[in-house]
């Protein structure tokens, strides 16, 4: 009797090792949204660090910046425009460009993508047009049917030109991609 409790007891042990090691908390987009941006500081007018790599993973759009599970449909500059009468962004206070997001069929939990400016203290913000509210980062949920690289269009919101970066984290890794924007000083 004293056996079979033993072979009982070891079971119902290993069972529950195997359940806790199975039930691993992955990080929710608030975690992520919690995550510090971990980019390079540069001093003002130093040489900006820009992302080389330029893959084109999926026939569904051209070249985009950096090799992360998401990545923008930008060349290593982004010109922008100001918030001049008759633009889209007229009146609001920000620059902007259009800019899309391809991300990776293979994408299991939430990512999550902020923005920060390198070479000085200017504020990068997403979307805001249309009335909708400027974002301080972008969430994009999983697709577990996606079978291509999925498309998410943004705005990205600038105030003045320099040296930036997008930090896109999901609960394995962060990605950074820096970029140089160029265009008006909006204020």
């Amino acid at each position: 009797m004293k056996r079979l409790m033993n072979a009982v007891t070891a079971i119902v042990l290993i069972a529950v090792t195997a359940a806790c090691a199975s039930s691993e908390v992955e990080p929710t987009a608030a975690d992520l949204l919690a995550r510090p941006l971990k980019v390079p500081q540069i001093p003002p007018g130093g040489e900006c660090p820009v992302t080389k790599i330029m893959t084109h993973p999926t026939s569904l759009a051209g070249d985009l910046l950096g090799d992360g599970p998401a990545r923008p449909a930008i060349e290593s500059t982004l010109p922008y425009i100001g918030d001049d009468p008759g633009t889209l962004f007229a009146g609001s206070g920000w620059g902007g460009e259009k800019v899309l997001w391809l991300t990776d069929p293979g994408l299991k939990m939430p990512l999550v993508i902020k923005g920060k400016q390198l070479d000085g203290d200017g504020p990068v913000k997403f979307d805001g047009t249309d009335g909708q509210p400027l974002l301080d980062e972008i969430v994009i949920a999983p697709d577990p049917s996606a079978k291509d690289w999925r498309d998410r269009p943004s705005y990205v919101r600038l105030k003045q030109p320099g040296c930036y970066a997008f930090q896109t984290d999901t609960a394995d890794a962060t990605h950074v991609i820096v970029f140089r924007a160029t265009g008006p000083v909006v204020s």
